[in-house]
């Protein structure tokens, strides 16, 4: 992609390396050992490691304030999942990583991020203790083949809710009490060269002008995806745009800079086309497993599924939603369902892992729904059939005929197990909107598996360095959740090694 731009730099404006500032216009110079990009997750947890391992960070976010969103942090083995006496297998887990992903990922960097990944949660975990939070383990998988999940999803709630803001907060935190300088609303607009082609600085915004940033050891790229640059979307991951809503937070804040960045300074992109991070959670949280159908009353895949796959076969219907139909008894039938699926939107994803399962949650979220007005609800299915939004004709023939596959125990439209055959005959009735969401574009730089970032030709940028989502190269075609909140995971691991790979250069030029 690098040396198509190379060719024509006028087909898409990031493409073209701006002029440097005039140094003249500098209103201030600062000097560090090395300079973090970004103040979410994988920035927070490099510059807290550089501090510890005797490097000095300062850290820049364009935003207001740190950032941190989605509540699971995924890791195989760490030192919480042996209290609880689990353990994986990394060889199954690679497998089926590897085969979610279609095998167009970078497998050195897949067994970094399993073999690494203990050691940095294992460093967290106490910090966030420290901050007055309780670390515990998620028990929402997928629990068999095809789609099979594996436990390690941590979850950091300090009374219950498990928003992923807590973790960087506390990372904040951490940073402060170490005395680690965080300047906000000071976006980094462009890295600097020296003469040799190291990346040793960057420029920035600041309040009262242009900012030389010198960074001694080099720079970290931690400024998140692309999802919210329309034309970078256009270019890297047009499925991105056929999403019915971007909820990522920061709004404003994922423009792919740290990308743009990278491509001026001489790196590479992972990727042609970028994978996406997509859940079927716009209008309603609730999915299941039951009978899903178009605007038009058709029935279009196969329900058992795993999360990205539901929400690609959403995105791809008539403006992009489907019902889920729900019988008066799909309660229980959730439950009974669990030994042989589950996972995001299926089960309970806050569930703590030790205790019964249960899917109260998924009373609230089908209730929330119907108050919302992304769900209706009947007595009869013809009554439900006249309040959806679809085909009336078309939608009753479908659920006839569902019903006959449930009951004959055998799906012949689109082979779902029989034993998730459960028909459809309780009233009342519920049809719950879904639509999908896109939550991140997880595509990006290359780098190696000491966060370096490369070329077109796989050698390092010298001083550059990328975490996070700023990097590609760990997913094939969509996010796979082989280990629920695995992003978030694979952003607190390149952190942490980045910070080892610049204090080990800054230890190896003394």
């Amino acid at each position: 992609m690098y040396e198509a731009a190379e060719k024509d730099k006028a087909k898409w404006s990031f493409q073209i390396v701006p002029d440097a500032p005039d140094e003249s216009k500098v209103a201030e110079t600062l000097e560090c050992e090395a300079l973090v990009v970004g103040a979410g997750l994988g920035g927070l947890s490099a510059a807290c490691r550089l501090k510890e391992l005797g490097v000095t960070p300062l850290v820049l976010e364009k935003s207001g304030s740190y950032s941190g969103r989605g509540g699971h942090f995924g890791v195989p083995n760490s030192s919480l999942m042996v209290e609880y006496g689990l353990k994986n297998d990394l060889e199954e887990v690679a497998r089926q990583w590897i085969v979610m992903s279609g095998n167009d990922i970078d497998q050195e960097l897949l067994w970094t991020f399993l073999k690494r990944s203990k050691e940095a949660m294992d460093w967290l975990l106490p910090i966030t203790v420290a901050d007055g939070l309780a670390p515990r383990l998620v028990d929402c998988i997928y629990p068999i083949a095809p789609y099979r999940e594996f436990y390690g999803a941590h979850s950091f709630p300090p009374k219950g809710n498990i928003r992923g803001s807590y973790v960087p907060k506390a990372l904040y935190n951490y940073a402060q009490k170490m005395g680690i300088e965080c300047r906000f609303k000071t976006p980094v607009t462009q890295l600097i060269k020296d003469a040799s082609g190291r990346v040793c600085g960057a420029y920035a915004k600041g309040e009262n002008g242009i900012i030389r940033i010198d960074a001694k050891y080099g720079v970290v790229l931690a400024t998140g995806d692309i999802g919210g640059d329309e034309e970078m979307c256009r270019a890297y991951a047009p499925d991105a745009l056929r999403t019915l809503a971007s909820q990522y937070i920061p709004v404003g804040c994922n423009t792919g800079d740290g990308h743009k960045m990278a491509l001026w300074a001489g790196a590479a992109m992972a990727e042609e086309v970028f994978p996406l991070m997509m859940h079927p959670q716009h209008y309603a949280w609730c999915n299941y497993f039951f009978l899903f159908v178009n605007k038009y009353g058709k029935r279009f895949m196969n329900e058992d599924s795993y999360v990205q796959g539901r929400a690609t076969s959403i995105m791809r219907q008539p403006d992009g939603y489907c019902y889920s139909i729900l019988a008066g008894d799909y309660a229980e039938n959730v439950q009974d369902s669990l030994k042989y699926g589950g996972g995001i939107f299926w089960g309970n994803a806050g569930l703590r892992y030790g205790d019964p399962k249960t899917i109260e949650s998924s009373y609230v979220s089908v209730e929330r729904a119907l108050n919302e007005g992304h769900a209706v609800k009947a007595d009869t299915i013809e009554e439900l059939a006249d309040k959806m939004e679809v085909d009336k004709e078309g939608f009753l023939k479908t659920f006839a005929q569902y019903n006959e596959f449930c009951k004959e125990g055998r799906d012949t439209q689109f082979g779902k197990r029989k034993e998730l055959l459960y028909p459809l005959e309780k009233g009342p009735f519920i049809a719950v909107k879904i639509g999908t969401a896109l939550l991140e574009v997880v595509g990006g730089v290359s780098i190696d598996c000491s966060m370096r970032a490369l070329d077109k030709n796989r050698q390092p940028v010298a001083g550059l360095f990328a975490v996070g989502d700023t990097t590609g190269g760990l997913y094939g075609h969509e996010y796979v959740t082989t280990i629920l909140g695995n992003s978030h995971g694979r952003a607190l691991t390149w952190g942490y090694i980045a910070a080892e790979t610049i204090a080990a250069d800054k230890n190896g030029a003394k």
